[in-house]
């Protein structure tokens, strides 16, 4: 509980430097707030294109957030513990081991009500809307029988870069949330998902 106190710490600590400084050059402007969900679990699903996308969500919402990101981040123990520090949780596909102990890790963060980031798309998709990928989404669709909330909100999340010397206007549009009741349906799940983002693009 310590650690977690630490973690929530150091993450909003983060936040509000990185507000200080990342939107003198990317200044943000939100639409459909309502909604979100300030309590409870949710799996918030962004557009995915450069890597200012991450902080662009930690800014976006006034909780702490867990991101759920590539294993690779984590190989150094340096790169491991700033991740972690700031909600990372690894993945790797690869290890299906790795994989089992990721998800003992995401079933006790949404039995505590905390919120996931994860990007659909699995890694950058500059100027379209990639095919988002559903295996991950099936596997959390699992998880669902396991929590209070039997249906997990899943919500589209588009950003745009427009640009606006000496930086970027980034609109962030937050879509209603898209649902299902079980792992069979992840691949109909994910292609809601990703048209609601590329609607939330335009």
């Amino acid at each position: 509980m310590q650690r977690d106190r630490l973690i929530r710490w150091f993450y909003l600590s983060m936040r509000w430097l990185t507000g200080q400084t990342f939107q003198r050059y990317f200044r943000l402007q939100v639409e459909g707030l309502e909604h979100w969900p300030q309590q409870g679990a949710a799996i918030i699903c962004p557009k995915h294109q450069r890597w200012e996308d991450v902080p662009i969500v930690g800014l976006t919402f006034p909780r702490p957030l867990y991101y759920v990101a590539k294993v690779e981040l984590f190989h150094s123990l340096a790169s491991r513990k700033l991740c972690e520090a700031l909600g990372g949780i690894p993945l790797d596909r690869r290890c299906p081991q790795a994989t089992l102990s990721t998800f003992r890790t995401l079933l006790t963060l949404l039995h505590r009500r905390e919120q996931l980031v994860l990007f659909p798309e699995g890694t950058y998709v500059p100027g379209e809307v990639g095919p988002g990928k559903h295996r991950f989404i099936q596997l959390l669709l699992r998880l669902q029988k396991h929590l209070p909330e039997k249906k997990l909100p899943f919500l589209p999340l588009g950003i745009s870069y427009l640009p606006e010397p000496p930086g970027y206007q980034v609109r962030v549009r937050l879509g209603p949330p898209c649902q299902a009741a079980r792992p069979e349906e992840a691949a109909a799940l994910t292609g809601e998902i990703m048209a609601a983002i590329e609607r939330l693009q335009r």
